[in-house]
């Protein structure tokens, strides 16, 4: 059984045992004679940390297998794109104009809203089960538990991450004084309206996701590179590759050289990891990056028999697009959609045009424009972490460090970009002196990374900590202050109070 069945079976299991203590988050956790079953055996830890691994999953990108219910839970990497050029709603969906806009009615900060947010917490929970009940009642080996419990702390950190990125009052402008989010380190005990917890700083929320990745999650990760189909947990490689994007989100906007540093060092260490590479013909994309995953009916999981070295972390075969077969499948097409204008970003004889952007046809919405990334046989790969990201990652921490264009900086960027052309029609490669300015060739990787990352979790953030260096109509719109998302109004009341509406949505 490869890792991802693994994880599919087992983890699922384990979240049934722990449903009652985190799928309803009305009641207290498991009791202690549950608590020792659980956590007291290698097998039985590692049953409950991939139920944790399941729960990132649902917070990322949606619900698991035999469980499609996308109306609670998989928003946070549409959110990537949300808000921005990339994604066009339909007015009939108010929720998501709500989104685009940044104008909440309180209706609306109890769905779509308070679903990220108690399904980001809901995980957090399952993690915290792990690093605190393993402590408390594991028997087995002592490098086994400090490995499950790194990779609990890696869980909470990604998730954290997410969650202040969403919900950070400005946390990716720099205001490291204003209010973050709320830092959970035990399991949920039910609602005690007595002991409800405050919002941290913003800085407070990124020296504790650091600590957990940096400090105590990265020593005691493994250092092996599973093969590909495996790479759903973490190891030192992820580790190090989203440490890489963590700083680059907290250090670009107030432009900290120690920040920037550690995010083009940890890119660098993820380039050169043996057992990773970057494959350069531009076939990957359709063929191992974003196959179609055909599903039988007999009860099997889908499993493609190529999948692309460049893949670092990815749920494996999780969305579901039966309903969806005309692409943006990961997405909803009677709520929202590519603008036609998505195209224009790529040259005629880019494949990523016509691979992964392209016209709809068959059924609904037939003359859309929609994407390959999610628009398999029944259920596709959610790509988490890549290797063209670390590339482009590198190339503009290089220059955010420097100040000044290098030959490495550049040949980073002609790598993504020249892969996204056929044997014969590669467009001449970017020199040095292509770029007047440092700002021009930091807008050329932006816009890089977009066409090579779009739909992938990422194009808001790198607006928001570039202070919208490309200048996006629709994130131009909203007052700064909006950019990030406001506190769910629910959360709000529950509190009595006691946590406070972010700047710019208090009245």
């Amino acid at each position: 059984m490869n890792m991802k069945s693994k994880i599919l079976q087992i983890g699922l299991l384990a979240a049934a045992l722990m449903s009652f203590a985190s799928c309803n988050l009305d009641y207290a956790p498991e009791n202690t004679l549950v608590d020792e079953k659980v956590y007291k055996t290698q097998k039985t830890a590692e049953a409950a940390l991939l139920g944790a691994y399941v729960r990132l999953d649902i917070f990322l990108s949606g619900a698991p297998q035999d469980q499609n219910n996308y109306s609670n839970t998989g928003y946070t990497m549409l959110m990537g794109d949300m808000a921005t050029d990339n994604i066009a709603i339909r007015p009939s969906a108010t929720g998501f104009v709500a989104v685009q806009t940044s104008t909440f009615t309180s209706s609306e900060h109890d769905g779509l809203l308070a679903s990220m947010w108690s399904w980001g917490y809901n995980a957090i929970d399952y993690a915290n089960n792990i690093i605190n009940k393993i402590t408390e009642f594991g028997t087995f080996d002592e490098n086994m538990k400090r490995q499950y419990i790194a990779e609990a702390k890696f869980i909470r950190a990604y998730v954290n991450f997410q969650l202040l990125c969403l919900y950070g009052d400005q946390a990716l402008l720099g205001e490291n004084d204003k209010e973050g989010i709320i830092i959970r380190t035990d399991a949920y005990n039910g609602y005690n309206p007595d002991d409800i917890a405050s919002r941290s700083t913003n800085k407070d929320c990124w020296n504790f996701i650091l600590n957990d990745l940096e400090t105590d999650a990265l020593p005691y990760l493994p250092d092996e590179v599973p093969s590909i189909a495996n790479r759903v947990r973490a190891n030192k490689t992820v580790a190090k590759a989203l440490l890489s994007r963590i700083y680059l989100y907290k250090g670009t906007y107030t432009k900290n050289q120690e920040d920037l540093t550690k995010a083009r060092d940890y890119a660098k260490e993820v380039i050169d990891t043996q057992g990773y590479t970057f494959p350069t013909s531009s076939s990957e994309y359709t063929s191992a990056l974003f196959p179609s995953n055909e599903y039988t009916q007999s009860g099997s999981y889908p499993d493609p028999t190529t999948r692309s070295n460049e893949i670092i972390f990815f749920e494996a075969s999780r969305i579901y697009t039966d309903n969806y077969p005309n692409g943006l499948s990961y997405y909803r097409k009677q709520s929202y959609y590519i603008p036609t204008s998505m195209k224009d970003l790529y040259d005629e004889n880019d494949v990523r045009r016509t691979d992964l952007i392209w016209q709809g046809s068959k059924t609904d919405y037939a003359n859309d424009v929609t994407t390959k990334k999610y628009s398999g046989g029944n259920y596709d790969d959610v790509l988490y972490i890549r290797m063209a990201e670390m590339k482009l990652t590198y190339a503009e921490t290089l220059v955010r460090t420097s100040g000044s264009v290098s030959a490495d900086a550049v040949q980073q960027l002609n790598d993504v970009h020249q892969r996204a052309y056929p044997t014969g029609q590669k467009p001449t490669l970017y020199k040095v002196s292509d770029f007047s300015s440092t700002d021009a060739f930091l807008r050329e990787v932006l816009k890089e990374r977009n066409r090579e990352l779009a739909y992938e979790g990422h194009y808001r953030w790198d607006l928001m900590r570039t202070n919208n260096m490309l200048g996006d109509q629709t994130l131009g719109a909203i007052d700064k202050s909006k950019w990030n998302l406001p506190i769910p109004d629910y959360e709000i009341r529950i509190s009595y109070g006691k946590l406070k509406q972010n700047t710019g949505y208090q009245e």
